[in-house]
C-alpha cells in the first residue's frame, strides 16, 4: 500500500513540497489519505538573484503534522470474516445498514503487503509469485470483483414486477420443473437437479421464498414484452447496480446492467443470469437499502480523524445518496419473501440459518458463469434493533463454489454468529474443527499386513566389456 515514488509521481509531489525519495501511499486508504496520514513539511518561498543569491523570503509555509486514522472497522469481525472465506476464492461485506459504515471487508485469497517492500529478505523470492498468481490476489473482490447476481437479482425482478402494476404480492404462478414459454427452448427449475418435487402453485412472495426459476423467468420475459426492455434493466440501476458505490476509500469498478435485446435474455435477466456483472459491495448497500427502509448510503471506511495533539479533524457522518425506487408496498413485500427463505421449512437458507434465535432475512443465489462451477452468492440482514448492536447487512461471494445455501449461507452464518456472539458457534459442513477443512487423512492407523520373509536373492553383476 505503500511504495516509492515513480519518476512520474516525482514530479507530480515535487509541487508538494515532496523531496521525491518518501514513500506515498499507492492504494487503499494509505492514497486515498496519503496528505493526511503523511503531514506537510515547512516550506519557505524565497525571490533570488542571477547569482543564486537569497534576496528577500516572500512567503512561509510551517509544517503540518500528520493525522491519524480510525476505520470504521470492527477488529474482531474484520478477522473473523476474513478467516470464514480463509481457502476460498471470493468476498464478504459487512455494512452497517443505517448508516454506510462498512465494519468488515474481506477478499479471499490474500497476500501479504510486506513482500512489497524491498528491504524484505522474501521480497525478491516470493513477490513475483504475488504478482504472477492465477488467482489474482491483489484483486479487492469486494469492490473490484464482477460478477452475475444469479438469484439474489430475483429481489430486483419482484420490485419490478410490483411497480409495474401486473402483479400483487398474490399473483400466483405454478412452478413446475420447466419453463416452456419460449417456442422451442426449456429451461429447468434448480429442483429438478436436486431430485425435489415440483414446487407447485406459488404467490409471488412465495416464489421469492422457494427461488423458483420458471416464476421469475416469466416475470423477465412479461416484463420485457409489456414493460419495454430498459424497465427491469432501470430498476436494476435504481438498487444502485452498474455503477459506482462512491466509497473512494479504496478502489473499485461499476459492474454493468446492459439492455436484454431478446426474448431469451429477457428470460435469463429475470434470475439475474447473462451478461449483467454487479460487485459485493453493490448488493451489500442495496439489501441494506431494504433493511433500512429504502435508502442507499455511501459505503464509508474512515470513522474518524485525528492530529497529533488529539483534535478530531473529521467525524464520520453518514451519505445518504438516493432511495430506492419502490413503494412501502413492494418493499414489505420484499422483506415478507426475504423473512421466509430463513424462517419457513421451504426456505432456500432455512436449512443453514435455523437455530440462531436472530431475526433474519436473506437471498440465496447460485449464479451460473463460464469459468466453471456456478458461483455462491448470500445476501441477507439482522432486525434486532438492538442498541449496543446496529443491524447489519452482509453479503458473501464464493466464486465456483456452488450452490449458494450449501456454501455461501454457512458463511453469512459464521460472521453473524461472530457479530452477535463473538466467535463462531457452529461448525461448517466441511470442516473438522474450526477454521480446519475435512481431509481424507484417515484418523487411526492401518495394520501393516504381515508377509512371509524370503530370504533375498543374490544377483551376480555382469561383468562390462572392455573397450
Amino acid at each position: 500500500y505503500v511504495l516509492g515514488m515513480s519518476e512520474e509521481q516525482q514530479i507530480e509531489y515535487a509541487q508538494k513540497g515532496y523531496m521525491g525519495d518518501e514513500s506515498i501511499g499507492q492504494a487503499g486508504l494509505e492514497k486515498y489519505a496519503e496528505e493526511a496520514l503523511a503531514g506537510k513539511p515547512s516550506a519557505s518561498l524565497y525571490v533570488v538573484n542571477s547569482d543564486g543569491q537569497v534576496v528577500s523570503r516572500i512567503s512561509q509555509a510551517d509544517p503540518t503534522p500528520s493525522q491519524s486514522i480510525t476505520t470504521t472497522l470492527d477488529k474482531n469481525l474484520q478477522i473473523e470474516t476474513q478467516k470464514a472465506i480463509s481457502g476460498f476464492t471470493g468476498a464478504a461485506v459487512v455494512m452497517e445498514v443505517e448508516t454506510g459504515r462498512i465494519l468488515a471487508m474481506a477478499s479471499s485469497p490474500s497476500f501479504d503487503p510486506n513482500l512489497f517492500d524491498p528491504n524484505n529478505a522474501n521480497s525478491a523470492q516470493l513477490l513475483n509469485d504475488v504478482l504472477n498468481n492465477k488467482n489474482q490476489s491483489l484483486l479487492n473482490r469486494a469492490t473490484q470483483g464482477q460478477y452475475p447476481l444469479g438469484s439474489v437479482f430475483k429481489v430486483v425482478t419482484m420490485a419490478a414486477a410490483l411497480e409495474s402494476n401486473l402483479y400483487t404480492p398474490d399473483s400466483s404462478y405454478y412452478c413446475g420443473y420447466y419453463f416452456e414459454e419460449l417456442p422451442g427452448e426449456k429451461f429447468e427449475d434448480w429442483t429438478l437437479d436436486k431430485g425435489y418435487d415440483e414446487s407447485g402453485e406459488l404467490t409471488l412472495v412465495q416464489g421469492l421464498m422457494r427461488s423458483c426459476n420458471p416464476w421469475f423467468y416469466h416475470l423477465g420475459l412479461d416484463l420485457f414484452r409489456q414493460m419495454g426492455a430498459t424497465y427491469l434493466s432501470d430498476m436494476a440501476r435504481g438498487f444502485g447496480l452498474g455503477s459506482a458505490t462512491g466509497i473512494e476509500q479504496v478502489a473499485e469498478d461499476t459492474g454493468s446492467i446492459p439492455d436484454p435485446k431478446t426474448d431469451g435474455d429477457a428470460v435469463q435477466q429475470g434470475i439475474g443470469q447473462g451478461e449483467m456483472l454487479v460487485t459485493p459491495l453493490q448488493v451489500v448497500r442495496f439489501i441494506a437499502a431494504i433493511a433500512n427502509g429504502g435508502t442507499l448510503y455511501r459505503p464509508q471506511l474512515i470513522d474518524s480523524m485525528t492530529s497529533s495533539t488529539g483534535v478530531t479533524t473529521y467525524t464520520f457522518s453518514p451519505e445518504a445518496q438516493s432511495t430506492l425506487p419502490i413503494s412501502q408496498t413492494t418493499l414489505d413485500a420484499i422483506r415478507e419473501g426475504m423473512g421466509l427463505v430463513v424462517s419457513s421449512k421451504r426456505g432456500t437458507a432455512h436449512e443453514a440459518l435455523s437455530g440462531l434465535n436472530i431475526t433474519m432475512y436473506g437471498k440465496t443465489g447460485t449464479a451460473t458463469n463460464s469459468t466453471g462451477d456456478p458461483h455462491a452468492w448470500f445476501a441477507g440482514y439482522t432486525d434486532m434493533n438492538k442498541e449496543d448492536k446496529p443491524d447489519i447487512a452482509v453479503v458473501v461471494l464464493v466464486e465456483n463454489g456452488g450452490e449458494g445455501s450449501e456454501v455461501a449461507a454457512p458463511i453469512f452464518r459464521r460472521i453473524i454468529e461472530t457479530y452477535y456472539f463473538g466467535e463462531p458457534k457452529k461448525l461448517y459442513p466441511w470442516e473438522a474443527e474450526f477454521d480446519v477443512t475435512k481431509t481424507p487423512t484417515l484418523q487411526y492407523t492401518l495394520t501393516p499386513t504381515q508377509t512371509p520373509y524370503r530370504e533375498p536373492v543374490k544377483v551376480e553383476p555382469t561383468p562390462t566389456p572392455a573397450g
